[in-house]
């Protein structure tokens, strides 16, 4: 069987011919905020273009430090007020350009006239970054880490003006790059503004601060997805996480870990809340001991809620891994045309808050009979072979969609669209061979009893 697929166009990874910067395009303004409160560094800028070039600006040019771009798990971009449409970005070659940045083209979904002005924001969230410093700290200790970026964003344009804010977890700093101007106020640093500054104008920093934000990573996501037309959605997760912050040194108390009155400011993780879809039940958590009963799930917004705490604390160094299951009614994923069915669900939950998954994948198991199938994701990934899968009453097998992806952040809990055709008659197939089964014993039972199996059959007396 021959399963098309299709990647949509949020992000395409491939190279494409190299680009020229167009003349008469400047930077007016960019503000830029970093946010290294957390494990992931999360950089949004919103520029303001000029165009001053003979021809209507149609693309864009964001620039990222070679150093950084190894790290990006996801670039996104909007334009004007509708902050929920996304542009179509490439990452590309240009001529010309720095060697020390990596270049995504941007296509703006409303051009910038000729002498006209127009305003762009542009997100990237990029993992592993962040350095704890010292590499190892006592129970008692908190984590600092190093963090290295830039004051000046980096641009493939002229910026007329420019201003960054660095956003810190506390005002414990131990040490910062000063590119005056620039000063620190509680927990955030600030660099400009800078004026007229030239393309590729760079201002490397290093700061030195205090961050106790859980440094947890899914090493490994597997994620199954078991659809049933017979009204519930089955999913599974295997889930292996490593604190990889600072390493505990040292011996582990458990009654100092009791009497601690840091609060959130340990650097540990005793507990932390995964989101699952408001429809979830028959919810489950268990690892390789059992079911963990230590567990919470509770109802909010949109979502329900699980507050999941480990059977012990989690430092710097240490691991766990679970499994963690749900069911879904199939009405609220699964919608149909006839004999047209197209499943919509995320990619990932939320597994906690900032989370960072190092490789994850994601099968997705149809019923018996689907054919046509064609899977529409939100960013790029990698499509493994599709296989089957056996399971009761099954004949020629469900086909399982397989697909993976490193360097996963919360960004990409998108919806991917998996499209299948599936003749109404496969329904009826399952209960058809259940009813036959019976009906073949019933008479296999009916012929058995009036047989008659005597060595010596006895004659009827007149």
């Amino acid at each position: 069987m021959r399963l098309a697929w299709v990647f949509p166009v949020l992000l395409c990874c491939a190279l494409s011919s190299a680009i020229s910067v167009p003349e008469g395009v400047s930077i007016t303004s960019a503000t830029r905020k970093v946010d290294i409160s957390s494990q992931v560094v999360k950089v949004s800028t919103n520029f303001v273009l000029q165009n001053n070039g003979d021809a209507e600006l149609t693309s864009f040019i964001y620039a990222i430090p070679s150093s950084e771009a190894d790290h990006v798990a996801i670039v996104s971009a909007s334009q004007g007020k509708n902050r929920n449409e996304r542009l179509k970005i490439n990452v590309v070659t240009v001529d010309g350009a720095s060697s020390e940045y990596v270049y995504h083209k941007i296509d703006l979904a409303k051009g910038v006239a000729v002498k006209g002005t127009g305003e762009l924001s542009v997100s990237h969230v990029s993992t592993d970054l962040l350095k704890p410093y010292p590499a190892e700290i006592t129970q008692a200790e908190n984590q600092f880490v190093l963090f290295h970026g830039d004051a000046h964003v980096g641009s493939v344009y002229d910026i007329a003006k420019e201003i960054t804010t660095v956003q810190l977890t506390a005002d414990s700093v131990r040490s910062f790059t000063e590119v005056m101007p620039s000063k620190r106020t509680g927990d955030r640093i600030t660099y400009g503004p800078y004026t007229n500054q030239k393309a590729f104008s760079s201002a490397p920093i290093t700061i030195h601060y205090e961050n106790n934000a859980p440094f947890v990573v899914a090493v490994s996501l597997k994620r199954t997805i078991e659809v049933s037309h017979w009204g519930n959605i089955a999913v599974e997760e295997k889930i292996e996480l490593v604190h990889k912050g600072a390493v505990l040194s040292g011996p582990f108390s458990r009654l100092d870990d009791l009497l601690d009155r840091r609060g959130s400011k340990q650097p540990v993780v005793k507990a932390y809340k995964t989101l699952l879809p408001g429809s979830a039940r028959d919810i489950y958590y268990r690892d390789l001991i059992g079911n963990i009963s230590t567990s919470s799930v509770r109802k909010v917004a949109s979502n329900v809620e699980v507050e999941l705490r480990p059977r012990f604390p989690l430092y710097g160094g240490w691991k766990t891994n679970y499994v963690l299951g749900y069911n879904l009614p199939t009405a609220d994923f699964l919608s149909s045309n006839g004999d047209e069915f197209h499943l919509r669900m995320k990619a990932i939950d939320r597994i906690f808050e900032n989370a960072v998954i190092e490789h994850a994948t994601v099968k997705i198991i149809l019923p018996e009979g689907a054919s046509n199938i064609k899977l529409v994701t939100p960013f790029s990934v990698k499509r493994a072979p599709d296989s089957v899968h056996y399971t009761y009453l099954d004949i020629s097998g469900r086909p399982v969609i397989t697909f993976e992806k490193d360097n996963v952040v919360e960004k990409h809990g998108q919806k991917f669209t998996l499209k299948y055709h599936f003749s109404s008659m496969y329904i009826l197939r399952e209960p058809f061979i259940v009813v036959s089964a019976f009906l073949l014993l019933f008479v296999v039972v009916i012929v058995y009893s009036r047989l008659d199996f005597s060595l010596s059959p006895e004659h009827r007396q007149d």
